[in-house]
């Protein structure tokens, strides 16, 4: 009867684990591999470590000043959406809707400049921003 409730309280914690990664499928250590801004690649972030955790994150340029804010998902959504809200920089307050997808191994996020509207798919055009990242090993 112990070695029951054992296995059904370990597949309890495992699918609570599931339904959190599905929750929130940003949730991880990212490095920045390629934006493009308006249809143009811009390096600036190249290599910059993003790390998402509890609907805050962290995005860290190589030798630069970090960059913090906050972050909602919605995975009951197609495409998967994300709404960030960072503390500095260029966008300061500033609500930015996007949305995301993530293979495991590959996280994307294209979003809208303030005051666009949502994309509708991952394309780096006219206002939109198209960000690539690798898993951090």
């Amino acid at each position: 009867m112990r070695t029951m409730t054992a296995l059904i309280l370990a597949g309890g914690l495992a699918a609570a684990a599931a339904a959190d990664d599905k929750a929130d499928p940003t949730a991880g250590t990212w490095v920045v591999e390629s934006v493009t801004r308006d249809g143009k690649a811009d390096d600036a972030l190249k290599g910059a470590s993003r790390v998402h955790d509890a609907g805050k994150y962290t995005l860290t340029p190589a030798g630069g000043k970090a960059t913090t804010g906050t972050y909602t998902v919605d995975a009951g959504k197609s495409p998967v959406t994300i709404d960030m809200k960072p503390d500095a920089g260029r966008y300061k307050g500033k609500t930015l809707l996007g949305i995301v997808k993530t293979d495991g191994e590959h996280l994307t996020i294209c979003f809208a400049e303030p005051g666009k509207d949502r994309p509708t798919a991952f394309e780096a055009r006219d206002g939109w921003v198209l960000a690539v990242h690798k898993k951090a090993k």
